[in-house]
């Protein structure tokens, strides 16, 4: 949710253009720490799965990588929702490109990026770098950086 959300604004925006009606729900799911997948899920917050219920569900992603937070995620929704969801698609701003098949792609890519870690724009490495505008490749520097020397 968090690395997402000025994506989504975006999107939400050119919803409203469009004169478009949508209803939202937010979870928070991740398999980061650091700068690696863990392998792990993680899911934080609260979902009204029966808003879910026969509906067309886009899940909005910050970036896709190896597809394991969505591999996990996309079939618990539909095994938690009776009856399922009309569809589950996937908009993400980025795409990573990996050396191994992904074990989920987004059906709708803003931009397809080189296997980096990346931050700015809401991504994040430790809950730092978020508040950029822009889209930066982490340098070693910035992992290493510690925020509590600016106390």
């Amino acid at each position: 949710l968090k690395g997402a959300n000025p994506f989504y604004q975006h999107l939400l925006d050119a919803l409203q253009d469009h004169k478009q009606g949508y209803n939202t729900e937010f979870i928070r799911v991740s398999s980061y720490e650091g700068t690696n997948s863990t392998g792990h899920v993680k899911i934080e917050g609260g979902l009204d799965v029966n808003m879910l219920q026969q509906k067309h569900v886009i899940l909005v992603e910050d970036i896709v990588d190896t597809g394991t937070t969505l591999s996990y995620l996309i079939p618990m929704l539909k095994e938690m929702t009776n009856p399922p969801p009309a569809s589950i698609e996937v908009c993400s701003l980025l795409s990573k490109r990996i050396n191994k098949p992904q074990k989920v792609e987004a059906k709708y890519v803003g931009f397809s990026i080189p296997d980096h870690f990346i931050v700015g724009y809401g991504l994040d490495h430790n809950e730092l770098y978020r508040d950029t505008e822009d889209i930066w490749i982490i340098s070693q520097k910035g992992i290493d950086f510690d925020p509590s020397c600016l106390s």
